[in-house]
């Protein structure tokens, strides 16, 4: 089926309208600053029974003098039967923490990043997929003075490493992007390992459950429940909260779990107003989700844009807050699940 799927509905005579989508990209929090930027992608029906394919490059530079970008493609063929990610990622983040890692020390320090990610999976029966992926990061964490010598202490200094692992997934959502009905599980491992390439000898997993309800014309109500557990991971390989609201890789603990609520409310046409809440926790004993300490709260709301209905193309604007002066403004493109 051509690209003609994504004409406007209710249009008298509908245009074709262009595979190519221009997105500008926003973050914004106290400890990592402003960072702008923007997504080029296009979009290709490969057959009728397949989602649309993204393939693009996203960028951001930030007024901390970060920057980030990313290559990536996102393809469904063979009547959706066959799903391969692939995405290349090179960067250089400076962060500027207040009470980095709970050591008491303000911290900057400046991460060089370069990652190569595969993803490929089967279906195997009615809405199941199993398959593989492949994962290489190589980054270094550089800081100065006595911010290094605790980065050294506790093994946080970046390294290289590598991992293949195994894929299983459930999906019979009725959008991959978009969805408003339906169920979306997802469990995968990493094993890291020296043999491969990498520096450490360690293994990840993880899971995510989500629940897709329509409750009313304009209400969807998303619900998800996420997890990264690892094994012998070195402090580098750590888990981090993934809340929105949070700046990645501040708190680290060897496993991380929370659940959230994305309410998703059409107001008129294509516009939508998002109130995203949930709670993490993070710890080494799952005995610790039971303190204050452990458990990390998030949020906010904002609004959202249908940008494309059958690609399921949305963008988001909100504002979402943390525990311990943590906040962040997002324009971003999708959901975040």
């Amino acid at each position: 089926m051509s690209a003609s799927i994504y004409a406007d509905e209710g249009s008298a005579t509908p245009e074709k309208p262009s595979p190519w989508l221009m997105v500008p990209l926003l973050t914004s929090n106290p400890k990592m600053d402003t960072s702008v930027g923007g997504l080029a992608g296009y979009l290709y029906q490969f057959d009728q029974k397949s989602a649309p394919s993204m393939f693009g490059a996203s960028g951001t530079y930030s007024a901390s003098d970060s920057f980030f970008g990313v290559l990536f493609a996102q393809a469904f063929f063979d009547s959706n039967k066959q799903r391969l990610s692939v995405a290349v990622t090179s960067g250089k983040v400076n962060n500027d923490y207040h009470n980095f890692l709970d050591s008491g020390l303000s911290a900057q320090t400046t991460d060089n990043v370069k990652a190569f990610a595969t993803r490929y999976t089967h279906a195997v029966g009615s809405d199941w997929f199993v398959g593989g992926q492949f994962l290489s990061t190589n980054y270094v964490i550089e800081a100065e003075g006595l911010v290094e010598q605790h980065l050294d202490s506790i093994g946080l200094t970046g390294m290289e490493s590598a991992g293949v692992g195994l894929v299983i997934g459930y999906d019979s959502r009725n959008n991959q992007r978009n969805a408003t009905d339906g169920q979306y599980f997802l469990f995968h491992n990493n094993a890291y390992r020296e043999s491969l390439g990498g520096e450490e000898n360690f293994d990840v997993f993880n899971g995510a459950f989500s629940d897709y309800r329509r409750l009313s014309d304009r209400y969807v109500l998303a619900t998800q429940f996420q997890g990264r557990w690892t094994d012998d991971a070195p402090k580098s390989g750590h888990s981090s909260v993934s809340l929105r609201g949070y700046v990645r890789g501040m708190q680290l603990k060897p496993n991380y779990m929370h659940l959230t609520l994305d309410n998703r409310i059409k107001v008129k046409d294509k516009w939508g107003v998002v109130i995203y809440g949930g709670v993490g926790c993070l710890y080494e004993d799952v005995e610790a989700c039971d303190t204050g300490d452990a458990i990390y709260p998030a949020l906010g709301a904002g609004v959202s844009y249908l940008l494309r209905e059958k690609a399921g193309i949305v963008i988001r604007a909100e504002y979402v807050v943390g525990k311990d002066d943590n906040d962040g403004v997002y324009l971003s493109l999708g959901h975040p699940y």
